[in-house]
């Protein structure tokens, strides 16, 4: 390999760089459209034009390597729809994703839209509350319980789980090793479940009932309830989060999305832009990549990253500023091409409903500075105060 491939040096998995990553993806970016990072024996892809190309270039740049940056997790691959690729990838996707398209969502939108009112309803009446553990986790578990039909025993573990298993797809630091025994703990409870312990009519049993039909080998079905766990809390939870801090801190935007509902979907898309709740995934190149003319070779691992690309400021003008007004629905905060989230639709369609809830009963928000949630691979907060004037 060339000493004159763009390099750079230092670790992306740092509690500073976790805390504020966004001037270093700025310095990626800068570096070149692909760049080797010397720390994690990987290349580097940042830029918004080159991180959508990668997502979509999913016969060369694999998942089925694995997509962490660690040979310890990459080494015990299962089959689930992140790190599955071409026809196994789209069979396992066509049933996870069943239940969770627009046209199946309809059926549930008022619930979830019920559940957003009163959320909001509730949380006006308080002195203050918690954005992360009060607003932005009650959808995320609720759907958890009522949709998917999961059983009680472990449902309390869901998130200490889910954070897990993100910490686990980074590096293998403190982080990544403290989170093994919590994803060998979620991979026990799934192998454990059976169909007599779900509600029949839960989105956990229609695989059952795929698998029953042929439509996937039952051996897929204790991966896939993960699939059900760790994507759908956390980065909802993140993303719901990231956009409540958001219209906070610039009341003139959440002006903007009371006056007009127009706004909310676009709110949505520019908080996820701004921040990405999944930093970066890996993909194994399995030939020679042309990433704008430079050139990875096969063999090589490369990390693509979600969060430097929504913020490229080649593609937005003034990347770093929150503004609902701009078209951002092209944004990768959940992914692009064939791997983007198997439940961004959903994720949306919670965000949606607690912005409607809020827009008729909340004057003002009020925010104070958050608290990080250092993990691995996520973008995103432990808490913080927030008041709803009415």
């Amino acid at each position: 390999m060339s000493d004159r491939r763009p390099r750079f040096d230092g670790d992306l998995y740092t509690d500073a760089m976790i805390a504020d990553p966004y001037p270093i993806y700025r310095a990626i970016r800068d570096l070149g459209p692909a760049v080797w990072l010397s720390a994690h024996d990987a290349w580097a892809i940042g830029r918004y034009r080159d991180v959508r190309a990668a997502l979509r270039a999913d016969e060369v740049l694999v998942s089925g390597r694995g997509v962490a940056l660690n040979d310890v997790v990459n080494g015990h691959v299962t089959r689930v729809t992140l790190t599955t690729d071409g026809q196994i990838h789209r069979t396992l996707r066509r049933a996870l994703m069943k239940p969770m398209m627009p046209s199946a969502l309809v059926d549930v939108q008022a619930q979830i839209q019920d559940l957003a009112d009163r959320l909001v309803a509730e949380l006006v009446t308080r002195e203050s509350f918690d954005g992360i553990v009060d607003f932005a986790q009650h959808l995320p578990l609720s759907v958890v319980s009522r949709l998917v039909g999961l059983p009680e025993a472990g449902r309390q573990r869901m998130l200490e789980w889910a954070g897990a298993t993100f910490d686990a797809l980074g590096v293998m630091n403190g982080r990544g090793e403290r989170a093994l025994p919590a994803l060998l703990e979620l991979a026990q409870y799934a192998a454990t479940i059976d169909r007599g312990m779900l509600r029949p009519d839960g989105w956990a049993a229609r695989l059952f009932a795929a698998a029953d039909r042929g439509e996937i080998e039952p051996g897929d079905v204790p991966g896939m309830l993960i699939d059900y766990v760790a994507p759908s809390l956390d980065t909802t939870i993140l993303g719901t989060g990231h956009l409540l801090l958001q219209l906070g801190r610039h009341p003139e935007q959440w002006d903007l999305v009371r006056a007009d509902p127009a706004y909310v979907p676009r709110a949505i898309d520019e908080a996820l832009r701004l921040e990405a709740p999944v930093r970066a995934f890996s993909r194994m190149a399995v030939a020679d990549y042309d990433a704008d003319g430079s050139t990875i070779p096969a063999g090589d691992r490369v990390l693509v990253l979600y969060g430097s690309g929504n913020r490229d400021e080649r593609h937005y003008p003034d990347p770093d500023r929150f503004d609902v007004r701009r078209d951002a629905k092209d944004h990768v905060g959940f992914g692009h091409g064939v791997h983007r989230c198997a439940g961004s639709y959903l994720a949306e369609l919670e965000m949606q409903a607690l912005l409607r809830a809020m827009a008729t009963r909340v004057r003002r928000i009020e925010v104070d500075e958050p608290t990080i949630a250092l993990n691995n691979v996520l973008r995103g907060y432990r808490g913080f105060r927030v008041v709803f004037r009415a």
